[in-house]
């Protein structure tokens, strides 16, 4: 699998890229900015960008969305019907999202929006702000924050433990080490 982070200057919101080196096919999870460096990686892999994943509705998160979309005519795929006034395809828990070889499948991780979701793909997932390194995202009250708390734990720390956690903002980590060491599960 071919993997890229970018990490935005819009409140240092990551953005990640993975293809299939076979078909050359690539989905991009987040679009925080039409960032330049996406187009020199494409470019340099010889990539088709041709899906467009968001984990919530968030301008840092969405803020490039119609730039991506108009520039490579990818497929959007969200928890909600639009996005920064795009129409998406809307996804639910256990969706397959296919790009090329890879599969990934859907996880919902209500809390710090209703819609939050989680993108599963073979040996990594993709939390948005739901789950952060030592963190999790912020909640309006404590029942936003137990029902966040209770989708980790079910959608994600359910996973083999050397899964990489990688996240809306901040480091990556991994399954065992959030579910051993993060604060708010422990």
């Amino acid at each position: 699998m071919i993997f890229a982070h970018f990490l935005t200057d819009v409140n240092e919101a990551n953005m990640f890229l993975v293809a299939c080196p076979a078909s050359k096919k690539a989905l991009l999870v987040d679009a925080a900015c039409g960032d330049p460096r996406l187009d020199l990686f494409l470019k340099k892999h010889g990539l088709s960008l041709e899906a467009l994943f968001i984990t919530h509705d968030h301008y840092d998160h969405t803020n490039g969305a119609s730039e991506i979309v108009r520039r490579y005519g990818v497929e959007l795929y969200a928890g909600q019907a639009q996005v920064a006034g795009i129409k998406t395809s809307v996804v639910r828990l256990n969706d397959k999202i296919i790009c090329g070889s890879i599969e990934g499948r859907v996880v919902e991780l209500p809390g710090h929006t209703p819609t939050s979701l989680g993108l599963v793909l073979p040996g990594m997932v993709f939390t948005g702000d739901a789950l952060f390194a030592g963190s999790i995202g912020g909640v309006a009250n404590e029942q936003d924050r137990d029902l966040e708390t209770g989708k980790i734990r079910q959608h994600i720390f359910t996973l083999p433990d050397d899964y990489l956690i990688h996240t809306g903002h901040g480091p990556s980590s991994t399954v065992y080490v959030e579910k051993t060491y993060n604060p708010f599960f422990v």
